[in-house]
């Protein structure tokens, strides 16, 4: 996927052979990830299916399953959000955290052992009851070397989007231009699937993002371009302490 994967685990298999299984279950998983739905690769499922050589019927089940998200999100998002741009398939909006959120699915194997499972910078976490939640630190996208944020969190997933490393790479959808008014939108949610989505759909909106946010009732973190930050969130969902 071109990102970087680092796991960290806590508890009973920490570093033994259970803990190298799960491991190796979690690369191979994101490799063939990879493999159905990597742009790059011109044999890949999803550029066989964007230059229409094949329908989405021919290719593995989880090509439709990625898409529906994707077809969803667009139309949650009033259009911002899209895989299709003048006709140009890139699910990738949808794929890092789908991707991420099912290969953390092999390390529910590992009896009392806790996980967080970064792709990209994004995470999926669990932590037993009795153990303390993950602190997850929520960089700040115009010094990346500050955190602006820590949240807490025991079962679920923080996803971020912005220029921070990557540049103006955004695209609102429904004008195809980039989105330039926020510096970065991170958002906590049960699943990398939600988070990640609502994060890039945020900050496609624009100034519309914090309000998007509130009416979806996601917990996240906005910061403007001009560098004000804003916390969105309802209770229950986990508060995030913002640091001075």
């Amino acid at each position: 996927m071109g990102t970087s994967v680092s796991l960290a685990l806590r508890g009973l298999h920490e570093d033994d052979e259970p803990a190298e299984a799960g491991w190796a279950a979690v690369m191979a998983s994101l490799r063939e990830a990879d493999e159905v739905f990597s742009t790059y690769r011109a044999d890949s499922w999803i550029s066989r299916l964007g230059r229409g050589e094949i329908g989405v019927l021919d290719c593995p089940p989880e090509v439709g399953e990625v898409l529906d998200l994707g077809e969803r999100a667009r139309v949650e998002s009033g259009g911002a959000f899209d895989v299709w741009r003048d006709g140009v398939l890139d699910p990738s909006g949808v794929v890092k955290g789908w991707a991420a959120q099912r290969a953390a699915v092999a390390l529910g194997s590992l009896g009392r052992t806790d996980h967080c499972l970064s792709v990209g910078g994004d995470v999926v976490c669990s932590a037993a009851d009795s153990a303390e939640p993950w602190r997850i630190g929520i960089e700040d996208p115009r010094d990346p070397a500050k955190v602006l944020a820590v949240v807490p969190v025991r079962r679920g997933a923080v996803a971020s989007s912005g220029t921070a490393h990557r540049g103006a790479h955004i695209v609102d959808a429904r004008t195809g231009r980039t989105a330039d008014e926020l510096a970065g939108v991170t958002v906590v949610a049960h699943d990398l699937v939600t988070a990640d989505i609502a994060a890039t759909t945020a900050f496609a909106l624009g100034a519309e993002g914090a309000d998007w946010l509130r009416d979806h009732r996601l917990t996240g973190l906005v910061v403007a371009g001009n560098g004000t930050v804003e916390t969105i969130g309802t209770a229950p969902r986990p508060a995030l302490r913002q640091m001075s």
